[in-house]
């Protein structure tokens, strides 16, 4: 049985476990809004840093005498960036709808002092106009030519092509809730060796007087 005077120790450490896991959460789902990877992804980076800094806080109060918390800010940095790799497959698979055979209807170049020229296409999918950026390993097309994409019905990803919307993909979100899940056991329940005193010189000094 726990005594009366455990009873607010527990709550209290109840509100903060709570609270780093919101914090792990909320590191977690960051990454939604850098799925479109144009400006919103500086606002899911300072929220990624927030859910840091209330992740080191919560540890720091759950496991006062362990270093642990000095870990905080790095997991959930890690957590951030595992989760964004597979966020927009995860996103798509769930909310994408296909267009297939979407038309070339312009090819840009963008020219840069210190990179090599980039390529855009416009392009028309049905009732869509959609601005064609590739992605990592694939490349603009003529104008003419058509385009496979999976598009996103809520705009918050804008659109992806076919072949890196995978499973495998996806579950790297996965994965980065489970290392948060992973994270949360060890503050609450690896055990954490309190500092030994260190005895005091003055009455070391008084003793051997």
């Amino acid at each position: 049985m726990t005594s009366a005077d455990d009873q607010p120790r527990r709550t209290t450490r109840m509100r903060w476990a709570v609270s780093l896991a919101m914090a792990l959460g909320c590191a977690t789902a960051a990454p939604l809004l850098a799925m479109q990877e144009d400006l919103t992804a500086l606002l899911a980076i300072a929220i990624a840093l927030a859910c840091g800094a209330a992740a080191w806080f919560a540890t720091a109060r759950l496991r006062p005498w362990s270093s642990t918390s000095a870990w905080a800010l790095l997991v959930v940095v890690a957590i951030a960036f595992v989760s964004s790799v597979g966020m927009k497959s995860l996103w798509l698979s769930a909310y994408g709808e296909t267009a297939d055979g979407c038309l070339v209807t312009e090819r840009s170049e963008h020219t840069s002092r210190r990179s090599p020229s980039t390529y855009t296409n416009e392009l028309s999918c049905g009732s869509r106009q959609i601005h064609y950026r590739p992605s990592p390993g694939y490349t603009s097309k003529q104008v003419g030519e058509r385009i496979d994409l999976v598009i996103d019905r809520t705009g918050l990803a804008g659109y992806a092509e076919p072949s890196t919307i995978k499973p495998m993909i996806s579950a790297f979100v996965g994965v980065a809730g489970l290392a948060g899940l992973g994270f949360i056991a060890v503050v609450l329940w690896w055990p954490a060796k309190k500092p030994k005193k260190r005895p005091n010189r003055s009455k070391l000094r008084r003793g051997f007087l």
